[in-house]
């Protein structure tokens, strides 16, 4: 695979040239966010649509001026479905953590990443609460703010801080409930703890920056991986299917680990 970069510029390049652009839309998005939670649930769907449309307005003309030949996934679609049409292509999610967005809490992100055939080749999440941004080229490792990333090296899982997401909109049927219900029954007598506390793409930067061990979650919800799953596999995560085999868009989970961890933790989430 390579990279649809200008001529001259890396992917490193790339990466530090959008990044003034997308940092101001993601502080912008802050700026807009409700400082508290609304009860009336059509307020709280047109903030989203308006907040996430203002920012792909912001972003489109920018990546079509960068290079028109590589489109930006529109919102709603299903990305798998540009493939065939297109082997390169953007993929941006202006707020990835929307409940969180929508009750003033800081726990959300704006991602972007670059998918070629189907893999994430660039990415970067950044957390607008904490000016934090996570970066990774594949092949060139992962940087939060600038500074290199690295899991730890933990090896006792009874030492081990994990984080998992239930998205649970729109509902989920009984029995996804009760297979998610069993593995955190499986995990936590397991671990030190266990956290719900963000999207993916966060949990996934904060187990690249050594702040977590794991992270794991159980659906079909690739394209909110995506960003986080390079981050952290170019800080030396392990990441793959809940059962351990390979994640790809048919994968019914995901489980990204220290590589210490992995195997023990398989045996846990794979129920």
């Amino acid at each position: 695979m390579q990279f649809p970069c200008p001529a001259g510029m890396t992917p490193a390049q790339l990466l530090e040239h959008l990044d003034p652009a997308l940092r101001r839309i993601g502080d912008a998005l802050l700026q807009r966010q409700p400082a508290r939670a609304s009860g009336d649930a059509a307020t709280l769907r047109q903030t989203l649509d308006d907040a996430s449309a203002w920012a792909y307005a912001e972003l489109a003309p920018l990546l079509a001026a960068f290079d028109p030949a590589l489109p930006l996934a529109q919102p709603g679609i299903r990305p798998q479905q540009l493939q065939a049409a297109y082997p390169a292509y953007w993929l941006f999610d202006a707020i990835d953590g929307a409940v969180q967005y929508l009750h003033g809490l800081p726990l959300w992100t704006t991602t972007l990443t670059l998918l070629v055939d189907g893999q994430p080749l660039l990415a970067w999440v950044y957390q607008p609460a904490q000016r934090m941004v996570y970066r990774a080229a594949a092949g060139g490792g992962a940087t939060g703010n600038g500074a290199p990333l690295a899991v730890t090296a933990q090896a006792d899982l009874a030492l081990a801080m994990l984080a998992t997401s239930f998205p649970n909109y729109p509902p989920r049927p009984q029995h996804e409930v009760d297979a998610f219900i069993s593995r955190l029954a499986a995990v936590v007598p397991q671990v030190l703890a266990q956290r719900w506390m963000g999207p993916a793409s966060l949990s996934l930067c904060q187990l690249a920056a050594g702040q977590l061990h794991a992270y794991w979650e159980q659906g079909s919800n690739l394209y909110d991986w995506l960003p986080g799953v390079l981050i952290a596999r170019e800080a030396g995560a392990l990441v793959t299917g809940l059962d351990g085999g390979g994640l790809d868009w048919g994968s019914e989970g995901i489980l990204a680990a220290t590589p210490l961890l992995q195997a023990g933790l398989v045996g846990a989430v794979a129920v």
